[in-house]
């Protein structure tokens, strides 16, 4: 009796039907998670609709039947062309699962595909991570070459055909979806996701013309000071408890000093741009790409009679990143890069640079304005500080992955001692009332600095923490010519800094308000709602406007 049951367990877990259960019980626990499968399916069961739950289900199970007639296909050659092509596809899947908890989704591919020039740095700096995958991915096919050697019934080679129909069917499925659905076996998911994200390129329009001329003449230098990676509340100017920024905090009371404010979006490229064209709350997220097309903030600049400097201290060589095309350039002067003017420059020198630079265009007679990418302290932020500026100890090595709290955080709180407080004491002490100089500082976005282990600190689109998006603002006006308010100290966020710009330039504020919203100089309400875009800028994958809630709740 009980041999005959084994038997007829056996032939049900061998047969076609068992078979591809058996394929899709491996696909949710390795190259999905449960977790994942399960939030998916009460999300279009429970809050798109039932058309779609089914649907989804039915494309997954072709997509199942797919893989399973190239795994246990008759025709050899096909099946270990299949292993051949298998293998990069759960490298990449579980790579992305070791370093931030889910496997390969649609959003990393577009952020992927958006910052190539940085693949080299990132394969360097989660090469362990890449090693471990690909044991794992070693080991995994290892025992689907075992499972297809134990398993008697083979597909026909016509049945491969179900593969390239069932492709169609999930590329369908991710593009229909905007790459919110695209939890597919790796096969799948990883090739057809960065064919999405390659096909969904942003457009590069014509910018709209500046619509109207400056009322009054603005201030001589203006610079816009974009940082990496700052988050508000580890500066001592925020939280006077933390030791970080010193020499800030002893010229608390010649800045303007807006505390935490809040970014556009948890990505570079998107706030970025975002800060750039002046997008607005209400356009989020920019599915029409109208950020694009909208007037930048160097055509404003040129029409003022400003000369253009765009200094990115990230990049070399002649790539463009955050989303801008040669289209802005033709609104750019000059354009500069520290690590293509000088390549044996060190990394954490780079900053150092820009601020000597910022101080020869403040001494300028003609009318400045800049807009500055720092380096920052973009993880590894061991690498983003001299070895001797080591202020807080102990710390992690630039190869370091695994982020022990406590040493996590005295690395991030030397790179900030260093990128922004040395910066600004380099900057300050050599810039003075006579030069002229209006500086508005702020960060692309935040680091979610709650996580151990290894975890990604910014640019989550699930379970997104609001120091993701807690940045710093601050101006700096030595010779007093803004004329800003006295700043609150709540309810400020990027939204603020485009139409503040723009009166710095000469603008009308009641045209500027009327087009961009409340700037610096306009009172705000603490107790109204700030909103952020965790996600991509332009909607392209998992994405969600998200409340601002500050001071942080306990776990975010």
């Amino acid at each position: 009796m009980g041999s005959s049951l084994l038997s007829a367990s056996r032939r049900v877990v061998t047969s076609p039907l068992g078979l591809l259960a058996l394929l899709g019980m491996y696909v949710a626990v390795v190259e999905m998670r449960p977790g994942r499968l399960y939030y998916i399916l009460n999300f279009l069961l429970f809050r798109d609709s039932l058309a779609h739950f089914l649907l989804f289900l039915l494309c997954l199970g072709i997509s199942l039947a797919g893989v399973l007639s190239l795994l246990l296909n008759r025709n050899k050659p096909l099946y270990w062309a299949t292993l051949l092509l298998w293998f990069p596809c759960l490298v990449v899947s579980l790579t992305y699962r070791f370093i931030i908890g889910y496997n390969f989704m649609h959003s990393d591919a577009v952020l992927a595909w958006n910052n190539r020039p940085l693949a080299g740095s990132a394969l360097e700096n989660y090469a362990p991570l890449v090693a471990a995958a690909i044991l794992a991915s070693v080991v995994v096919l290892a025992l689907l070459h075992l499972l297809r050697k134990k398993t008697k019934w083979r597909a026909a080679p016509a049945m491969a055909l179900a593969f390239p129909l069932a492709a169609v069917a999930v590329y369908t499925h991710i593009t229909w979806t905007t790459g919110v659905v695209d939890d597919f076996p790796a096969l799948y998911r990883v090739p057809l996701n960065f064919g999405a994200a390659i096909a969904g390129q942003v457009p590069q329009p014509a910018r709209e013309p500046v619509p109207v001329s400056p009322a009054t003449a603005g201030v001589p230098h203006l610079f816009l000071i974009m940082d990496e990676s700052i988050t508000a509340t580890e500066l001592s100017l925020n939280h006077p408890q933390k030791k970080t920024t010193p020499f800030l905090a002893s010229l608390q009371d010649h800045l303007y000093n807006y505390g935490v404010a809040s970014a556009t979006v948890n990505q570079s490229a998107g706030s970025n741009m975002a800060l750039m064209s002046g997008t607005r709350l209400s356009e989020l997220p920019d599915t029409a790409f109208r950020t694009l097309s909208r007037t930048n903030i160097f055509q404003f600049a040129q029409k003022a009679g400003y000369k253009t400097y765009y200094i990115d201290a990230q990049l070399g060589g002649d790539v463009l990143q955050n989303f801008m095309s040669p289209e802005d350039l033709k609104y750019i002067d000059s354009l500069l890069r520290p690590a293509a003017l000088h390549p044996a420059l060190p990394y954490y020198e780079r900053d150092m640079w820009v601020a000597e630079y910022l101080v020869r265009l403040a001494k300028q007679p003609e009318r400045i304005f800049a807009y500055v990418v720092k380096a920052g302290a973009h993880w590894p932020y061991a690498r983003t500080y001299p070895a001797d500026s080591a202020f807080f100890q102990p710390t992690l090595t630039q190869r370091s992955l695994y982020k022990d709290r406590t040493r996590t955080l005295n690395t991030y709180h030397n790179a900030l001692r260093w990128t922004v407080d040395a910066f600004w004491r380099k900057l300050t002490t050599n810039i003075s009332g006579r030069d002229s100089t209006v500086i508005v500082y702020t960060s692309d976005h935040g680091q979610n600095l709650t996580e151990a282990g290894i975890s990604i600190a910014h640019a989550s689109v699930q379970d997104t923490s609001p120091q993701e998006v807690a940045v710093p603002l601050w101006v700096w006006d030595p010779a007093q010519i803004s004329r800003l308010p006295p700043p609150q100290k709540q309810g400020y966020s990027h939204f603020h800094i485009f139409p503040t710009l723009l009166q710095l330039q000469g603008y009308a504020p009641g045209w500027v308000q009327t087009r961009y919203g409340s700037s610096l100089y306009d009172r705000v309400s603490p107790a109204a709602p700030r909103l952020f875009l965790a996600g991509d800028l332009f909607g392209r994958g998992p994405h969600s406007l998200q409340r601002f809630v500050w001071p942080l709740k306990a776990g975010k």
